[in-house]
């Protein structure tokens, strides 16, 4: 009789604790609702349709990307050992030192073999508004890394990355080669070819924008340390780097990078955060049963409590605060950055385990705000940099004596750096000059570029040894 008691008492028990879940859980379910049509209100979207739509289509006869990803995938390398442009560490001749005749001779011929590529590259740039082809409303809940308008996977990015940087190959071997106005032309396609993803509603997309103008800074600073190049030419690149230093775009991407959390929350019932176990006796042994169901109850009372909801939400938080911080001043951002990876640290060790969109999705979106800013702050460097050599072609290749001579003729004004709020600096060198930002760390270290590996003690640089 007291066992039958207690069977009863439990059930009650049971039933209660369903109802609970169920009243919790619709509540909860309300307050989504209400998130969702607030981002509605602003005009952005929420799913991969509304995306695919908020991204409206580009004519065929006004859209550059088709055309360069051909082209791109036209190229053929020249295997050459004195040329390693795929390479990731620097594959040229430090800056300002000639190159040698090895190098020149692999140059031209890599250049010779892909002159049609090449040709078809400047022509694509030519057009004046670009989307990358893919539609992101797929509705079959694929894994959102695989999905995209690029299309996003990075396998698919490289072979592109690479192409782009033999723009930077041109931009250098014309420099070298006595040909100052096809290096200029160079730089300004590889600039135009980064403006290409602008657009782009994915956040790989837009780390992959801030690659590109670091190839063609490179490239311009390889460049301008070889020759000059004429003022026509530095006009315009420097309009150019202005253009490509202007914040704003990380704001876009991370409003697809929320529609592809909610998507893949919505159609990927499976996920269960940090309860990823599987039975580890042999399957059909009765073994495997009890585990498996212990495992199905484990993740349904994980499920049911909430758990992968409130990380959902947290989530989802921390994405608009990081979209609200993206639309800011640039020079206020790094604080606001600072204050987000505080809060990003502050996750205790059961949310650590149990929050998958959350630690899978927020530090790269948070090194999406740095990345940003190291772009925008050399980009102005750049820009400052165009107008040094302005100076230069007026006044018999001396250096002028501070930016600030610079304005109002060759610049409406010093670019701010985004790290203090405070103009970009300049400083001769022995053999030319660096213009740089403080950087990230927040201390002046003289213009000392960034040597590899190092994680602190440098500044954002932009150096002419010339």
């Amino acid at each position: 009789m007291k066992s039958s008691r207690w069977l009863w008492w439990l059930a009650a028990a049971a039933i209660s604790a369903a109802i609970f879940l169920l009243v919790v859980r619709n509540g909860r379910s309300g307050a989504m609702e209400q998130r969702l049509a607030r981002y509605r209100a602003a005009g952005q979207p929420t799913t991969l349709v509304e995306l695919d739509a908020w991204y409206p289509a580009v004519p065929p006869e006004e859209n550059a990307a088709p055309l360069l990803l051909e082209a791109f995938g036209r190229w053929r390398s020249v295997a050459n050992k004195n040329l390693a442009t795929a390479s990731t560490t620097r594959p040229y001749p430090p800056r300002g030192e000639p190159w040698t005749t090895p190098v020149i001779d692999a140059a031209r011929a890599e250049l010779w073999v892909n002159a049609e590529p090449l040709a078809a590259i400047h022509a694509a740039l030519t057009r004046p508004r670009s989307r990358y082809p893919g539609d992101l409303a797929v509705p079959d809940g694929t894994s959102a890394s695989l999905r995209g308008a690029l299309p996003a996977a990075l396998p698919s990015i490289l072979p592109h990355q690479r192409a782009l940087r033999y723009l930077g190959l041109e931009a250098r071997f014309a420099a070298e080669t006595g040909d100052p106005s096809r290096a200029a032309s160079a730089l300004l396609a590889s600039l135009r070819a980064a403006r290409t993803l602008e657009d782009e509603p994915l956040l790989i997309a837009h780390m992959t924008r801030i690659t590109w103008n670091g190839i063609a800074m490179e490239a311009a600073e390889d460049v301008l340390s070889r020759t000059s190049l004429a003022g026509t030419d530095l006009v315009m690149l420097q309009k150019a780097f202005a253009e490509a230093g202007s914040p704003g775009h990380l704001g876009r991407a991370l409003v697809g990078e929320r529609c592809m959390v909610l998507d893949e929350y919505r159609t990927s019932a499976d996920k269960t955060g940090g309860i990823n176990a599987t039975p580890s006796a042999p399957a059909g042994t009765t073994g495997h049963m009890v585990q498996k169901a212990v495992i199905d109850t484990v993740v349904w009372f994980y499920r049911a409590s909430g758990a992968r909801r409130r990380d959902l939400v947290h989530c989802l938080d921390q994405l608009d605060l990081l979209i609200e911080t993206a639309a800011l001043p640039p020079m206020e951002i790094p604080a606001r950055q600072r204050r987000f990876r505080i809060e990003l640290d502050r996750l205790d060790a059961p949310q650590r385990a149990l929050y998958w969109f959350s630690r899978s999705r927020l530090p790269f979106m948070e090194n999406s705000l740095a990345s940003g800013l190291r772009s925008v702050a050399t980009l102005r460097c750049a820009q400052a940099a165009m107008a040094v050599e302005r100076w230069r072609l007026g006044h018999a290749g001396l250096l002028p004596p501070g930016l600030e001579v610079l304005v109002p003729e060759l610049l409406a004004a010093v670019p701010i750096d985004p790290m203090d709020g405070k103009p970009v600096k300049f400083r001769p060198l022995a053999k030319g000059y660096v213009v740089y930002s403080i950087g990230e760390d927040g201390h002046d270290d003289g213009g000392k570029e960034r040597a590899f590996g190092q994680a602190t003690g440098f500044d954002y640089t932009f150096t002419v040894a010339r």
